[in-house]
């Protein structure tokens, strides 16, 4: 059964929905004069959204199988999947789910350690619904293995679990006030979630449903929206890598657990609050205290490149994300090979990209290199004379380009 299992595609159909909504929202900020999107932030947020995409591809198998073995197993009842009240129930029973993996996920470090990736994004809006962890996916399912106890079919629970994010997709947003009593009362909505993603220390851990908000309401973390929002995390990345995001937590840390003096300490690292800190001589173990923020004094993370950098970074990033993205509608056809070969590239480009926009020494080698790696990734495919045609084309144009800005460089400090 497992192996013939085709999991639903919603979120994937959903994308180009996604990129509507975020034009919409782009149009609301430049008619209302707002600066909803920065380039350099949307373009981060972005990166991890694809490598959460691709990386996942090789960490569903572990949660789908611990599923379909309990389902198979071990269930209580049998929903049939055309029943409407089953679906209902699996709907809410997610979310129920999904409130304790969030909630659980902010106070448990080695858990934050998968689910700070979403918050780092210093701005609010429909991209960063998109920034999302590549490797959280290795221990999240355990907190759904009770919906197939109870005897939901692994389709119905996979289809579930993807209405709620394409769900959360909006909330991410500064553009929508409040809905109205009823809906700030049932639902996580715009309002309820700037809360959760706003590092105010009033606001820190709070709001974590992510259809409902009642959840919230019932075990004492709902928060209403009723200072400015500064977003963000406490402790800023201070980075657009995405692969530095996605593990920096995790060395932070294995690096405090190393250097705790008590043995104890250096397990309860990984499972105190973030925050936590271990005893050390003299001064007791604690918490880290939360600095008071407001939005006219925070300094964002913002690296400024050349116009040359930003158009081609850019240019380069939405070729990136386009073929990702057909990567994922026809992601059944390829190998196991294929996958890999193409999720290496695509790392290693939005890497490059990324370290381009904020200036590193070492990013223009690296831009080379993966547009090399590009070449081997071709001839793996055995693609046709016109597309390594393209390929040297783009090597050529890097090469100009990178003369070109180098030669900028060197101008402007002729100048100065």
């Amino acid at each position: 059964m497992f192996e013939n299992f085709t999991p639903p595609p919603f979120v994937t159909y959903a994308i180009p929905g996604f990129f509507i909504l975020i034009g919409i929202e782009v149009f609301i900020g430049y008619r209302k004069n707002k600066a909803l999107y920065r380039l350099n932030d949307s373009i981060a947020d972005l990166s991890t959204g694809i490598l959460s995409q691709l990386w996942g591809l090789f960490q569903k198998g572990i949660g789908l199988f611990a599923y379909f073995y309990v389902y198979e197993h071990f269930r209580l009842f049998e929903f049939a999947l055309n029943n409407p009240w089953a679906w209902i129930l699996c709907i809410v029973g997610q979310d129920f789910c999904y409130y304790w993996s969030h909630r659980l996920a902010h106070e448990v470090n080695i858990l934050w350690a998968g689910h700070v990736i979403h918050h780092h994004s210093e701005e609010y809006n429909l991209v960063v619904a998109l920034r999302q962890t590549g490797l959280g996916g290795v221990v999240s399912w355990i907190f759904y293995v009770p919906l197939a106890l109870v005897g939901f079919h692994p389709w119905m629970y996979l289809a579930s679990g993807q209405l709620n994010l394409i769900y959360q997709f909006w909330v991410h947003t500064k553009a929508v006030g409040k809905i109205g009593k009823v809906g700030e009362y049932l639902l996580s909505t715009p309002s309820h979630h700037r809360v959760h993603h706003a590092i105010n220390p009033i606001y820190i851990d709070r709001n974590h449903g992510g259809i409902f908000i009642i959840w919230d309401r019932l075990f004492g973390t709902f928060q209403e929206e009723t200072e400015p929002c500064v977003y963000g995390t406490v402790k800023p990345l201070r980075s657009f890598n995405p692969v530095y995001a996605n593990v920096h937590y995790y060395f932070e840390l294995f690096k405090q657990s190393f250097q705790a003096e008590r043995f104890i300490d250096k397990i309860l690292v990984f499972f105190k609050a973030p925050g936590w800190f271990p005893r050390k001589g003299d001064q007791k173990s604690g918490y880290l205290p939360i600095p008071e923020v407001h939005p006219n004094s925070f300094v964002k993370y913002d690296p400024n490149p050349s116009s040359e950098v930003r158009a081609y970074t850019t240019a380069w990033f939405v070729g990136v994300l386009l073929l990702s993205f057909g990567f994922l509608l026809f992601v059944t056809k390829f190998s196991f090979i294929s996958h890999v070969l193409v999720t290496i590239w695509v790392t290693l480009s939005l890497v490059a990209i990324n370290a381009l926009i904020e200036g590193k020494s070492w990013a223009k080698l690296l831009e080379v290199g993966r547009l090399l790696f590009g070449f081997l990734v071709l001839g793996y495919f055995g693609v046709g004379w016109v597309y390594y045609a393209i390929g040297i084309l783009f090597l050529i144009m890097a090469t100009i380009h990178f003369y070109r800005t180098s030669q900028l460089q060197v101008a402007g400090q002729n100048q100065s």
